[in-house]
């Protein structure tokens, strides 16, 4: 701004000066040539008196002193004196315009080149007494050789000006640039400015207004997607075209490295190491979107990662990291409850077929016959056992065809168990009592049944004559407490973690023989979960178990 403030002030204060210098030179030289040709006038009239009343006229000429060229001529045109010139060296003068008008009015002037002189003269004619005529001439400069007198000075006078044009410019420029430079922009509207800045403030304001409000939106975006991102138990991390971090939630940042924070900018190398995932990233850079696995601190994470398109071009990446364990576990679980659904049905299947076809093909003797036939049908009750476990389960898996939920009187329940199992532990010599208060809760009857049908079964079951099976209901707090203790074989301490699993048996030896199936504390575990309960087992190898049921 400074150099174009200069350059205005500059050209301007030039035309300015040549413009006042040329009036100035003209106005002079009007002045001055009315001036001498006053001055002039007045001396040939005073020289023309003189002459009046002498008799030696060119002696009195020759005697004055006059920068300016005297001329005297005759009535015939002949040149009689001149201080400048020889007068003979002169042609005839009666042509002359001055000479010819002084001749008749007495008086002539006139201005022309004047070959004599070489230079434009300005002449100035008087008639005397004896018809002679007396010139007085002066060479004059046109106002160019004025103006050209005065270039030194003007120079002068330009150079002095160019320098005042740069100091002012910069004083201008700094006057004019302050109030700019501390404009308030974010109140366009409040700086004390010039009026002419006035619309642009305006503009500016309505457009701040609107960039303001935009940021606000933007922000308000921002935050929600944070908000979003920082609430999701998913992980989540963008990357640009370049695999460098634009943003990572925390579900992502603990996934991968729990003492690091994610830089913004860094590549995703420097927060994953994971090869798979880095593969899939790679493809998703070349538009292919991928998924792994991740197996982390024993659980089981399935990566997604997908091509950010922008303008049909790719812009980056996507990475999504799902927690799976549940139901990699889960899946873990069918897969492996599947295999030994199978191998528990084909054990008695395979046994009622083969007495069955023995049998039928006549081998059996007729002594023996009844022996196969119990050993079938026990095996059939063993079959059927599992397979209405099997049903219990996967009902409690889907959680479908539970009913409604009603009230439970549970010592009534507990004594109708007891009569089942009374004959069964008396048999076994094994000592069962049930003992405690009437206590009612919210559940399902026939699951609640089963619940404890369990836990007695299996507390008879592992419990040696001589034993005892004590099944007690008491009020604990604002929960019912219902435990099943016995002092039975007990169950190894490196067991008890795996206990609920299904198809888990500590002795599968002794599991056969008592006809088992492997599956009645899963379906205690599920029960128990079904009403809220809680599960609490003790054990001691050789002395005994104690399991509590909290409602």
């Amino acid at each position: 701004m400074t150099r174009r403030i200069f350059s205005t002030i500059l050209i301007t204060a030039v035309v300015a000066v040549l413009l006042a210098s040329f009036l100035m030179a003209g106005t002079v030289y009007a002045a001055y040539e009315e001036r001498i040709t006053g001055e002039l006038r007045s001396k040939a009239d005073h020289i023309v008196q003189a002459l009046n009343h002498l008799t030696d006229d060119e002696a009195y000429l020759a005697d004055l002193v006059s920068s300016e060229r005297i001329t005297l001529i005759n009535q015939d045109g002949v040149v009689i004196f001149d201080n400048i010139l020889d007068e003979g060296s002169l042609s005839d003068h009666s042509d002359r315009p001055e000479v010819m008008e002084a001749i008749q009015t007495g008086a002539g002037e006139s201005r022309r080149y004047s070959d004599s002189l070489a230079q434009m003269t300005h002449y100035i004619a008087r008639r005397t007494q004896d018809g002679s005529i007396l010139r007085i001439s002066y060479t004059r400069s046109s106002i160019f050789g004025v103006f050209a007198d005065l270039v030194p000075q003007l120079i002068c006078m330009l150079l002095a000006v160019t320098g005042l044009s740069l100091l002012i410019a910069r004083i201008s420029a700094k006057m004019i640039v302050a109030p700019v430079n501390n404009l308030n922009l974010k109140a366009p509207l409040e700086n004390d400015v010039y009026d002419e800045l006035t619309p642009l403030l305006t503009r500016m304001d309505r457009q701040y207004t609107q960039i303001r409000q935009h940021m606000h939106d933007l922000e308000q975006a921002q935050s929600e997607i944070n908000a979003i991102m920082e609430g999701m138990q998913e992980g989540m991390i963008l990357l640009d075209k370049n695999n460098q971090l634009l943003t990572a939630n925390e579900s992502a940042a603990v996934l991968f490295d729990p003492g690091a924070t994610p830089e913004i900018g860094a590549p995703l190398s420097a927060l994953c190491h994971d090869d798979a995932i880095l593969a899939i990233v790679r493809d998703a850079q070349h538009g292919k979107s991928g998924d792994a696995l991740l197996r982390k601190d024993g659980k089981t994470h399935r990566c997604f990662a997908s091509p950010v398109m922008h303008r049909k071009k790719i812009g980056g990446v996507v990475l999504l990291i799902m927690d799976i364990s549940a139901q990699y576990a889960a899946e873990e679980s069918r897969r492996e409850f599947s295999a030994n659904v199978s191998h528990e049905l084909k054990t008695p299947l395979t046994a009622i077929s083969g007495f069955a076809e023995i049998i039928r093909d006549g081998i059996a003797r007729p002594e023996d016959i009844p022996s196969f036939a119990g050993k079938i049908h026990a095996e059939s009750k063993r079959l059927l056992t599992l397979v209405n476990d099997i049903l219990d389960l996967s009902r409690l898996d889907e959680k479908q065809s539970l009913g409604q939920m009603e009230e439970v009187q549970l010592l009534p329940l507990l004594h109708r168990l007891y009569e089942s199992f009374r004959p069964i532990a008396a048999d076994k010599g094994v000592s069962l009592t049930i003992r405690g208060t009437e206590q009612c809760i919210m559940g399902y009857p026939m699951l609640l049944e089963e619940l404890f049908h369990n836990l007695i079964d299996n507390a008879v079951k592992y419990t040696p004559a001589g034993g005892s099976v004590t099944v007690t209901l008491a009020k604990d707090a604002d929960h019912v407490l219902c435990t099943v203790e016995d002092t039975g074989i007990g169950i190894p301490k490196e067991h008890i973690p795996h206990i609920y699993e299904r198809f888990y048996r500590v002795d599968k030896s002794h599991s056969r023989q008592t006809g088992g199936t492997g599956l009645g504390l899963a379906i205690v575990k599920h029960t128990a979960e079904a009403h809220g309960a809680q599960l609490t087992l003790q054990s001691t190898v050789g002395k005994g178990t104690r399991i509590s049921v909290r409602f």
